[in-house]
């Protein structure tokens, strides 16, 4: 079985978005977790704001891509 390399990057990317824009949100919205969104946006180009939540997302979305492209890349590689 192949995997096709940029159906699986486009649906890591679509899935690290959402995921990192959600938490983020959640955790502005209500309070929970700020600490460890806080310094989890410390180590990305972000802020804990809305501003911070759009930049990391938009790292969510492209680091979800080229993970997803490089799995799906070394899985085929390997299961030849």
């Amino acid at each position: 079985m192949k995997l096709n390399a940029l159906a699986l990057a486009y649906a890591s990317a679509i899935f690290g978005g959402v995921w990192t824009f959600l938490m983020m949100a959640f955790s502005l919205l209500t309070g929970k977790a700020s600490d460890f969104m806080a310094r989890m946006a410390a180590l990305h180009l972000a802020s804990y704001s809305w501003g911070g939540a759009i930049v990391m997302t938009i790292e969510g979305v492209v680091a979800g891509f080229i993970l997803g492209w490089i799995f799906a890349w070394l899985y085929n590689k390997f299961a030849k």
